[in-house]
């Protein structure tokens, strides 16, 4: 006997898998849109710190260009020596403080330097005087370096071979025949051709640091005499750290010259105003990082997604447990073959409905069933019972109810407010079954029955009932047959 389930274990295990995938797929979009969307903010993010740092390179460009000597910085006011054929000037921190001279000066500190021939540190020389008129700018790029923090340095490199940075750093590395060499490079004329714009080469690494720099350079002109060269490094892994919020990283590659690597998504050409560049921006995918950084910045999506599936699971375990138990209550209560009411079932109904003020209740039986058996054979015997009992539940009301209590034995309840229908309805079943039994056996068969009609207030029992239709159900058999006895 094969369990009526209402869902198939195959459902059971499926159906919340697939809703668990949706979820799962859903996540996975949402996961891909937040990725997106944080990719676009770092994009940003990078584009306004260039536009910062071209800002800046305006700024001291503008200075340069228009630069006065100042009263208060002065070239004696700077340590100075000689080290391997170069001259180098620092600022006397202390010196901005003695004297009474803070009120004029605020304490602040700054930090660069001036690298140049050894003729740099003689008060008599051009470079000597060309520098005094130039240094008080100095302090502006020591100032201006601390506003972010992917500044590395600023540094101006004049026409005439010297070199003023901040920090010191870069300058203390510099040696002569760097600074002889320096205008002969292609940074150098790549800028120089670009008069009126800002220049990104790079990133590439220098001897003064570990990190890889992106340097933006603007030639400075005092009308239309080239006078040196501005140039802002910025730390490209500082630039384009992105703090966790990626698993991924950015990138930055000159397109003129390189190739993106194949694992780069999401390619942007850098563009900015004022600012000559074939730079492209872009997103490095990497797969293990991804998978892990979703189930990190997913786990609870996740959780959620092993939740629905486990619970519909259950759930649907339970519904099909329910029903299964419903089933087996059924089956206890219906005859197998013909799925009519056994006879527990039929006194479990009795018990719980609604009676008229009268009741009746017959018992059927096939005449001579055993014949049929013997002479068609057990199958068509089957047939017999089945049809007898589909004739039976078409031809009375929703309100009655039919039981096989036997092999070929049915009973029959009715109830109502007269005796007389009931009787007549007890009638028309039993020509109902026997007109058309043709259908069902080769010259059709006949059935007898016995009835029992009594008034609800009699108080009987379905077992008298019962009883009472079997006798007279005898009687019909033994009186010819073919024939119910009231």
């Amino acid at each position: 006997m094969q369990v009526k389930r209402h869902f198939s274990l195959k459902f059971v295990f499926l159906m919340p898998l697939v809703v668990s995938l949706l979820v799962l797929a859903l996540t996975g979009k949402n996961y891909y849109d937040s990725v997106n969307r944080d990719i676009d903010d770092e994009y940003q993010r990078v584009v306004e710190a260039f536009a910062r740092a071209s800002k800046v390179i305006s700024a001291i460009d503008y200075s340069f260009s228009n630069y006065s000597k100042s009263n208060y910085i002065l070239m004696v006011e700077h340590n100075h020596h000689v080290e391997n054929g170069l001259c180098q000037m620092w600022p006397i921190d202390m010196l901005l403080l003695s004297e009474g001279r803070h009120h004029e000066i605020p304490a602040v500190d700054i930090n660069y330097m001036l690298v140049g021939e050894e003729s740099l540190c003689n008060p008599e020389s051009e470079q000597y005087q060309r520098v005094s008129g130039q240094v008080s700018l100095a302090p502006v790029l020591s100032f201006l370096h601390d506003i972010d923090d992917y500044l590395l340095g600023i540094h101006y490199i004049d026409k005439e071979g010297y070199l003023m940075s901040s920090p010191d750093t870069y300058a203390r590395s510099i040696t002569a025949e760097l600074l002889a060499t320096v205008k002969a490079r292609p940074f150098w004329q790549q800028t120089a051709n670009n008069r009126d714009l800002i220049t990104i080469t790079g990133p590439a690494p220098v001897s003064t640091t570990s990190a890889l720099i992106l340097s933006m350079t603007m030639p400075v002109y005092q009308g239309d005499v080239h006078q040196g060269m501005l140039s802002v490094d910025i730390d490209y892994d500082e630039l384009l750290e992105t703090h966790g919020k990626l698993a991924g990283e950015l990138g930055i590659v000159n397109t003129a010259y390189l190739s993106l690597p194949d694992t780069a998504l999401r390619p942007t050409a850098l563009t900015l105003d004022g600012v000559n560049t074939s730079h492209t921006l872009f997103y490095q995918f990497d797969l293990a990082k991804e998978v892990r950084n979703f189930f990190i910045f997913e786990r609870y999506s996740l959780a959620v997604v092993i939740f629905i599936y486990v619970l519909s699971v259950i759930v649907l375990f339970f519904i099909n447990t329910r029903v299964e138990h419903s089933y087996f209550k059924e089956l206890a209560a219906k005859d197998p073959m013909t799925m009519l009411l056994n006879r527990r079932g039929l006194e479990a109904f009795l018990k719980n409905t609604q009676h008229g003020n009268y009741i009746a209740i017959a018992v059927l039986d096939i005449d001579n069933f055993k014949s049929i058996n013997d002479t068609y054979g057990h199958d068509v015997g089957d047939k017999v019972i089945c049809y007898m009992a589909e004739s039976i539940e078409s031809s009375v009301r929703q309100s009655d109810a039919v039981a096989r209590v036997g092999g070929e034995e049915f009973v029959i309840y009715m109830t109502g407010g007269d005796a007389a229908l009931l009787k007549k309805g007890m009638i028309r079943v039993q020509q109902a079954i026997v007109k058309d039994s043709e259908t069902a056996v080769e010259r059709g068969f006949t059935i007898s029955g016995g009835v029992e009609i009594v008034n609800r207030e009699s108080g009987s029992s379905f077992e008298q009932l019962f009883k009472a239709a079997d006798e007279k159900l005898y009687q019909a058999k033994t009186t010819g047959k073919d024939q119910m006895v009231f």
